[in-house]
């Protein structure tokens, strides 16, 4: 990981803005949280406030990419930015004031989530701006490892500033936070307007679903994206609580999150020591470390005494190898995605570039709430084990597809100088310029 990039005023503008934002991403959501709380709401209440900051996300980030790829990049990020502050700020003031009701406070999640939703594609795809073709890789793990440490800082800082300040100061520091990074964009360099030079921002929209549906590496791997957020989202978040309750504990299970937080951070920048050494073949298998906490806590709810030491399904033990296990998916998890990102920033030309991270974004952001509301019923049927088990083949089987197709294994592969590749031979794909086209 090359820290030297930071050198170069334009990256380091929009590293710095992104670590400010993702800073105020992680403390962002859990301030709303609480401000609900504070004016009464039941959890009924809560879910709307939380619904009404990600249902806009969701919907809007396609359009969030047609956006970022058919106006200058800079303006679309800066003008989020200030939007996200300008959100947080009125429910911070209202708040502070006595005047915050649910509605209000809805209102301010729904914006903030929608500003989010144009955020992510287009600091995504000002990173190919601002950087060489030859320094994408390093800038990609700069950009990974900020916005992983930004949204564990944030979440901390949230807690800390709710807790010992109040919500209404909480929901001010995270406007304050998206303010300074809107201030620190306006440094990055301006794009060319109207990049896509679609006629319209519908039929931009429709050419970025249209170009990652045509590429057979990219439908590949957004397919796998959904079905790991999926797995996780459904085994982790909604059956892990529950496991965790009735062996190990609730305050065990918070510190295996920060554990789970602590292995992206690490992944990212292991994935990025690898440089071209790991291809995105291979990085697919990566998704495959999700096995192990699925498992694991699988295991927690099956009483094997005549096939393991009663030492090893000791509660606290088995906590310990969760932990690990967690560790290792998140690991695994970016040892996935840095590649993907690297492919993505070098073989899609850069007017799809905002629209082709909108569908990544859009299956990772799908696949958690699609995960959640199955896995219930599911485990109802089949029961937890299972269930757990399930998703840990799902994710495997389609790791395993992602990772021999035939197009995934090519799309980063070296360059075959012309005088040597046979009839059957196929040079790697090189980086696609403005207005070249990535191979499908």
């Amino acid at each position: 990981m090359r820290w030297s990039l930071l050198r170069i005023p334009a990256f380091r503008a929009l590293w710095v803005g992104r670590l400010l934002s993702w800073v105020g991403s992680g403390l962002a959501p859990l301030a709303l949280v609480f401000a609900a709380i504070d004016l009464g709401a039941d959890a009924v209440g809560v879910g709307l406030v939380v619904a009404a900051r990600s249902v806009p996300n969701v919907v809007l980030v396609l359009v969030g990419g047609a956006v970022s790829d058919r106006l200058p990049r800079r303006v679309v990020t800066v003008g989020s930015s200030v939007l996200s502050a300008a959100s947080l700020t009125v429910a911070g003031v209202l708040l502070l004031a006595d005047r915050e009701t649910m509605v209000t406070l809805a209102v301010a999640a729904a914006v903030n989530g929608a500003a989010a939703a144009f955020f992510g594609p287009a600091t995504s795809a000002l990173l190919r701006d601002v950087v060489p073709d030859e320094a994408v890789r390093d800038g990609t793990v700069l950009a990974r490892t900020s916005m992983n440490a930004g949204l564990v800082v944030g979440t901390a800082l949230g807690g800390a500033v709710v807790g010992v300040f109040g919500t209404g100061t909480g929901l001010i520091v995270g406007a304050v936070l998206f303010g300074a990074a809107a201030v620190v964009f306006v440094r990055v360099p301006g794009g060319p307007s109207r990049a896509s030079g679609g006629a319209s921002l519908l039929r931009d929209l429709a050419a970025g679903v249209a170009f990652v549906s045509r590429s057979r590496w990219l439908t590949a791997t957004v397919v796998l994206t959904f079905v790991y957020q999926f797995a996780f989202a459904g085994g982790v978040h909604v059956l892990g609580p529950l496991i965790a309750d009735q062996s190990f504990g609730r305050v065990a299970w918070g510190f295996a999150g920060a554990v789970q937080t602590a292995g992206l951070v690490v992944g990212a920048v292991w994935a990025g020591s690898l440089r071209g050494r790991l291809r995105l073949a291979t990085a697919a298998l990566g998704a495959v470390a999700l096995v192990a906490p699925l498992m694991l806590l699988a295991g927690t709810l099956v009483d094997l005494p005549y096939v393991l030491d009663p030492p090893l399904i000791d509660p606290l033990h088995w906590f310990f190898w969760l932990c690990v296990g967690l560790f290792v998916a998140s690991v695994g998890l970016e040892v996935f995605t840095v590649p993907l990102d690297v492919a993505v920033q070098l073989q899609v030309p850069r007017s799809y570039l905002g629209r082709v991270f909108a569908c990544l974004t859009l299956a990772s952001l799908a696949g958690m709430p699609a995960g959640e509301l199955a896995v219930g019923p599911l485990s109802r049927v089949i029961g937890e084990p299972l269930t757990l088990t399930a998703l840990a083949g799902l994710v495997t089987v389609v790791a395993l597809a992602v990772a021999v197709t035939p197009r995934v294994r090519r799309v980063d592969a070296p360059l075959v100088p012309a005088g040597q590749a046979g009839n059957g031979d196929q040079a790697g794909a090189g980086p696609a310029d403005a207005t070249g086209a990535a191979r499908p």
